[in-house]
């Protein structure tokens, strides 16, 4: 679990197996911009946040899985 302002924006995360996307827009309070990835509305929630990242694959030519962002062996739970 990170906090919600120590992940990077295009990253998808989940709170309550709800999945969102970060945006680069905040507030000056701290809050952070997402979309819901199920229907797309728009919620600002706060920077200091819980959130599980949920890495997102998509399928090559050859169907081969590939991650949409690649993650930093730091990151990495063993």
């Amino acid at each position: 679990m990170k906090y919600l302002e120590e992940i990077n924006p295009g990253d998808i995360f989940s709170i309550d197996n709800i999945h969102y996307l970060l945006t680069i827009d905040f507030k000056k309070n701290g809050s952070r911009l997402v979309y819901r990835l199920d229907n797309g509305s728009p919620a600002w929630l706060a920077g200091n946040s819980l959130v599980q990242i949920s890495p997102i694959y998509y399928l090559d030519k050859e169907n081969n899985i590939v991650p949409m962002k690649l993650e930093s062996q730091t990151d990495v739970v063993h």
